[in-house]
């Protein structure tokens, strides 16, 4: 889709967003065993083909941090578009306390979890060596806990877009990148719907019209460029969740009817 007018950027741009990094670190489990990797390419007859990795620890708090870690950033990467910088995200200036209740929250339960693991710490690497055997690497482990608690990091940081001056260009990308990034989550959610549906023994879960319905909500705010091609698209597609899954699940009429009115709305991403 080609939208008709010029992509808004300077002042308006930075009404509208600001810019956000979220760096997310951690103590790693999975490491590199190079005995293990020397005895597999050696039994092999190769050099550098096997890589051995090991996982030297399995504390639930720990593997449930990670598992939060991820839906962290997956919820961060929803509310937000890429910038012209890799790292930065434009975050709507309508959707920031949102995004930092939310960043809040999962880095709380985090840092409990966190917490959790690292007083068990001492009692994990003294044990590791018979739970592990031939597969311990002291190195691995270090001996002051408070090492492995800095390798855990959650940082949020919300700047300004610049809107003056020589970021013309900047901020130029920064909004083409935003709008081609908002374009393509909403052409791939509708198009997953029409081809899904088309296919009458295809499951049909709950995620797949909540998922469009939940960026279609995000659509307003996050339509920095204020396209109206693309704000036409998305009031298109809300008649797309007419139905409820089990409606979808059951109606094999429905189901071709909101299929076909997807591939109608599909269609328009490439109408200039």
């Amino acid at each position: 889709m080609t939208s008709s007018t010029s992509l808004p950027v300077g002042a308006r741009l930075s009404a509208k967003a600001t810019l956000v990094t979220l760096n997310i670190s951690a103590w790693r489990t999975s490491k590199a065993n190079a005995s293990e990797t020397a005895a597999v390419n050696a039994k092999h007859g190769t050099r550098d083909a096997a890589k051995v990795s090991v996982a030297i620890c399995d504390h639930p708090a720990l593997l449930a941090a990670y598992k939060l870690q991820a839906e962290a950033r997956a919820e961060h990467y929803a509310l937000t578009l890429p910038a012209a910088d890799k790292g930065m995200r434009l975050l709507p200036v309508a959707r920031q306390m949102q995004h930092a209740d939310m960043l809040r929250d999962y880095r709380a339960r985090i840092d409990s979890l966190v917490a959790e693991f690292l007083r068990d710490y001492d009692s994990i690497r003294a044990d590791a060596p018979a739970r592990l055997n031939g597969l311990y690497v002291e190195s691995q482990w270090p001996a002051d806990r408070n090492e492995v608690a800095a390798k855990f990091a959650f940082v949020v940081r919300y700047l300004p877009v610049p809107d003056a001056g020589q970021w013309q260009e900047w901020m130029a990308e920064a909004a083409a990148s935003a709008h081609e990034d908002l374009t393509e989550r909403l052409r791939a959610a509708v198009v997953l719907v029409a081809q899904r549906l088309a296919e009458p023994k295809a499951k049909v879960f709950d995620s797949l019209t909540g998922n469009l319905a939940e960026l279609l909500a995000l659509v307003p705010d996050l339509n920095l460029t204020s396209d109206p091609r693309l704000a036409e698209i998305a009031e298109k597609a809300k008649g797309l969740l007419e139905h409820d899954t089990d409606t979808l699940r059951e109606d094999p009429i429905a189901r071709a009817d909101i299929a076909a009115r997807a591939n109608e709305v599909a269609a328009m991403f490439t109408i200039n």
